[in-house]
C-alpha cells in the first residue's frame, strides 16, 4: 500500500492536464473527507429552507433558472470541465460557507478558456468553488440535470495555459478564498511539470519538491487534513517558499535538508521548528559555502541522534538547554530589564537555536559549522553544552 507521502508526489508525476467533471471533483472532495457528507447534506436542507417555495422561504425559488444570477455568456454547465492540475483542492469548508450565505448578487461568470483538445468544453481557470456550489443547488436542491442548465461564463481567448496559469495565482486576492503557499507551490510544480514553465522560481519550486519525493517528504497543510501523516511537512513559509526574494532560499538548502532526512529515518511527520531550525542551520552553510555532502549529513544525525533523539519539537530536551543557556545569558546581558519584565526575547529559531545548535557541534563533532552572531547578542557558554560522551 503506497504512503502518503507517495499519493501526493505521484500526482506531480504528470504530463498532461487531468479534467473531471464537476460531479468528480465534488465526490473526490467528499472521498478524503467523508464527515463533509453530512455537513454539506443539513447545509442543503437549510438553503431549502432559506429559499425555496416549498419550505415556506421569503425568495420562493422553484427551480434553478428562478435565481438571477449576472448574464454573459451562456453555456451547459455539463460543458464545463475543471483543470485538476491548474485549480487548488476544493475546499469544501468554503463550498459549505458560499451556501450557506448564498446570495445571487454574490455569483460571478466562471472563468473559462478554450482547450483545442476539447473543443465541445469550457475548461474553468478560476470560480470553481462558484460552479460547484451552483452545480450542488441545480442537482441537490431542486433535482435538475446539468445538461440542461445554462451558467455564465467569461470564455479568455488565449490558449496559452501557463499564461493563465500564472494569472490564476497573480489574481487571487481578498475578494476570494486567498492562495495559501501549498496552493501557489502546487501551481508552480504543475507548471513546470505540465506545462513546461521555465520561471526561475517556479523551476526552483519544482526542483525542491523533487527532493521532498526523494526523500519521503510531501508538501502539505492543515485544510487537507492529512498533516499527520509521515513525511508531512506543512511549514513552507520561509522554507520551500517565500513571500520576497530576500528571503527565499535555495534548492540545495532543501536538498540537505531532504537528505538529513533520509538518513534520520523517522516515520513521522517534520516538526514546524525542526524545519525552520535546520533550513536556517543549512541556509548559513550553503551562504558561505561550506560543503554538506553524504558523510557531513550522516555525522550531523548521528550526532543529533545522540545528544538529543534528533528532536527538535517543542517537547524535545533540545529546547529546554537552549532556553536554559539563554536565559542564563540574558540575566547576565540586561540585569535590569530581566528584573522588572523578566525573560524578553526567546523566540525565533536563528537568534537562538541555531547559536546553541553551532557552539554544541563545535563542541562535540569535527564538522565545520557556520559562522554566525546573532543580532540580539546571545553567546552560549561552555558550560551551558552538554558533556561529550
Amino acid at each position: 500500500m503506497k504512503t502518503q507521502a507517495q499519493k501526493i508526489n505521484d500526482l506531480y508525476e504528470v504530463a498532461e492536464s487531468n479534467f473531471v467533471t464537476l460531479q468528480e471533483r465534488l465526490e473526490k472532495a467528499i472521498i478524503k473527507a467523508p464527515f463533509f457528507r453530512s455537513q454539506l447534506e443539513a447545509v442543503v436542507d437549510e438553503f431549502k429552507r432559506r429559499n425555496c417555495s416549498d419550505y415556506k422561504a421569503i425568495r420562493g425559488w422553484k427551480k434553478f433558472a428562478d435565481i438571477n444570477i449576472c448574464k454573459s455568456i451562456q453555456v451547459s454547465m455539463n460543458a464545463i470541465l475543471i483543470d485538476e492540475t491548474m485549480q487548488r483542492e476544493l475546499n469544501m469548508r468554503h463550498i459549505l460557507g458560499i451556501l450557506t450565505n448564498f446570495s445571487e448578487s454574490m455569483v460571478m461568470a466562471i472563468q473559462v478558456y478554450k482547450d483545442p483538445n476539447r473543443p465541445d468544453n469550457y475548461i474553468a481557470w478560476d470560480g470553481q468553488h462558484t460552479i460547484i456550489a451552483l452545480y450542488i443547488i441545480l442537482t441537490k436542491v431542486f433535482g435538475e440535470r446539468a445538461a440542461s442548465t445554462m451558467v455564465p461564463v467569461v470564455v479568455y481567448s488565449s490558449q496559452q495555459k501557463l499564461e493563465i496559469r500564472r494569472n490564476f495565482i497573480l489574481l487571487n486576492g481578498v475578494a476570494k478564498e486567498t492562495l495559501d503557499f501549498i496552493d501557489t507551490y502546487k501551481q508552480m510544480v504543475y507548471g513546470v511539470k505540465v506545462d513546461g514553465a521555465d520561471y526561475p522560481d517556479w523551476v526552483d519550486t519544482a526542483t525542491k519538491n523533487d527532493y521532498l519525493r526523494d526523500a519521503g517528504l510531501f508538501a502539505t497543510h492543515a485544510k487537507f487534513g492529512d498533516e499527520d501523516q509521515p513525511g508531512a511537512f506543512t511549514l513552507l513559509a520561509d522554507t520551500l517558499m517565500s513571500k520576497t526574494l530576500k528571503t527565499r532560499k535555495h534548492p540545495e538548502v532543501t536538498r540537505m535538508f531532504c537528505q538529513y532526512w533520509a538518513y534520520l529515518n523517522q516515520n513521522r511527520p517534520v516538526r514546524a521548528k525542526e524545519a525552520r531550525q535546520l533550513y536556517e542551520y543549512f541556509n548559513l552553510c550553503y551562504e558561505q559555502k561550506i560543503k554538506v555532502d553524504n558523510e557531513y549529513l550522516l555525522d550531523m544525525v548521528a550526532f543529533t541522534k545522540d545528544f538529543f533523539d534528533a528532536n527538535f519539537g517543542e517537547d524535545g530536551v533540545f529546547w529546554d538547554k537552549v532556553r536554559d543557556s539563554y536565559k542564563r545569558w540574558y540575566k547576565h546581558a540586561n540585569p535590569e530589564s530581566y528584573a522588572e519584565f523578566g525573560l524578553k526575547g526567546f523566540t525565533t529559531e536563528m537568534r537562538t537555536g541555531v547559536p546553541f545548535l553551532i557552539a554544541q557541534m563545535n563542541k562535540s563533532t569535527k564538522l565545520k559549522t557556520p559562522k554566525y552572531a546573532p543580532n540580539n547578542g546571545f553567546t552560549v557558554s561552555q558550560e551551558d553544552l552538554w558533556d561529550n560522551a
